[in-house]
């Protein structure tokens, strides 16, 4: 790893709060490193720069180590924790993603893992979360930090290319068999995970000025877009009675339906890849299991074929991704002796148009790839998303004409609607 004199910070706009210090992560210290005396130098900076995460704070933690034989050792970890109230964390936190996050970590993983070494595979779904803590209603996880060992995400302004996807779809295909078959041997996943970005009990007066106050902003931006016949797109975003109706048939789960455990948040920056000499993909790892959800699997495969593939694949091969993820689904459900009636292929494919689809789609092309195709910028964060002021509109409306988010919406709108995922009229 690089010594701390080569630290380098990618958002020098973060405030990293006072609480993060050396003693703090006392605990971590000891059982991580058993024959430390004492730290020496303890340097938090941001983990990643802004526009890569909206839902938490991501700070990595730089340690110099004094050791007992009198050596010093260096070492980096990935901390994980929760927005403040005021900086966008009192909406974020109404939807539980962290306790969600930490039983994924401490129960689920490791046993999704354990079922695939059971069955004659290794198959490693995240890095190793090696300390989690909930103190004063503030939950705190601290990673291994991949960084060292040369993991790094992909542009997303870019996409994933053919052979990412297929290494993707390969692996959220492993996701998905292993939690079907979890929940086969154990029984069904707590309420939390029955809810991902929506859940009824929030519907609040709040909820609608905020959705109210972005669409009206959007819909101005979408006329600027050069879109053929844009009027008529403008007239088919949804009102917050659709978009809410929309949601709640997320909630709708057909038990007679193939259902795993969803990612819930699945796009390039939530995929971590390392690479051989050569350039080919060696290993990957999913990040972020906050908003895992019982459903559908084609929640996930809208969702991420939405965001991150690259633009010239992704509408052409859509499709074809969801045959490769099938393909090794069942291979996967085959492996893990899944004892279920197996999914057809037909019935994926089917599962892209219906009611539930219609949400994630939105999510994706409507809040998810404005900030994703946002180049890097010191405001890319939820709080200046949310604002109300004037800073907030202008900022919205930037993210809203972005050449390269209008580029991608002029494919993505008409593809949708031709399918009739975003027909949100057949919710009145």
């Amino acid at each position: 790893m690089s010594t701390n004199g080569d630290i380098k910070n990618p958002n020098e706009n973060l405030n990293i709060p006072e609480w993060i210090c050396a003693e703090h992560f006392k605990a971590l210290w000891e059982k991580d490193v058993p024959d430390y005396v004492k730290v020496l130098k303890f340097t938090p900076v941001a983990a990643i720069p802004p526009g890569e995460n909206f839902t938490s704070v991501m700070i990595r933690l730089y340690v110099d180590f004094e050791l007992k034989d009198g050596t010093t050792k260096q070492k980096s970890y990935v901390l994980k924790t929760m927005l403040d109230e005021d900086k966008g964390g009192r909406e974020i936190n109404q939807m539980s993603l962290f306790p969600k996050e930490k039983i994924m970590y401490e129960k689920y993983l490791p046993a999704f893992e354990a079922l695939y070494v059971a069955a004659g595979k290794k198959v490693q779904l995240a890095p190793q979360c090696l300390f989690i803590e909930n103190l004063d209603e503030r939950i705190n996880l601290v990673f291994e930090d991949l960084k060292p060992r040369g993991y790094q995400n992909v542009d997303r302004l870019k996409g994933f290319d053919m052979a990412h996807m297929k290494r993707v779809l390969e692996r959220l295909a492993e996701l998905h068999a292993v939690s079907a078959v979890y929940a086969q041997k154990h029984g069904p996943y707590p309420t939390d995970f029955q809810y991902s970005f929506f859940n009824a009990d929030k519907i609040n007066e709040d909820m609608k000025f905020m959705y109210t106050n972005k669409v009206t902003t959007y819909k101005a931006a979408m006329a600027k877009w050069g879109l053929e016949n844009a009027q008529n797109y403008i007239d088919k975003i949804p009102t917050f009675e659709q978009f809410t109706k929309s949601g709640m048939a997320t909630l709708d789960i057909d038990v007679n339906g193939f259902n795993v455990l969803t990612h819930g948040d699945f796009w390039s920056s939530n995929i971590m890849l390392n690479y051989l000499p050569d350039g080919a993909i060696d290993r990957l790892l999913f990040v972020d299991y906050q908003i895992c959800k019982w459903g559908c699997p084609t929640e996930d495969l809208v969702f991420f074929i939405s965001i991150s593939a690259a633009k010239d694949i992704r509408l052409t091969e859509y499709d074809h991704f969801i045959e490769i993820y099938y393909e090794f689904l069942i291979e996967n459900l085959k492996l893990l002796k899944y004892n279920g009636t197996l999914p057809k292929l037909r019935d994926l494919q089917m599962g892209t148009y219906k009611a539930h689809s219609t949400f994630y789609a939105f999510m994706a092309v409507y809040n998810h790839l404005v900030a994703v195709l946002l180049p890097t910028d010191k405001d890319s964060n939820i709080h200046s998303l949310m604002r109300t002021d004037e800073f907030g509109e202008q900022f919205r409306m930037r993210t809203f004409t972005n050449p390269l988010y209008v580029e991608a919406m002029k494919d993505l709108f008409p593809f949708y609607h031709r399918r009739g995922v975003l027909n949100f009229e057949d919710f009145d």
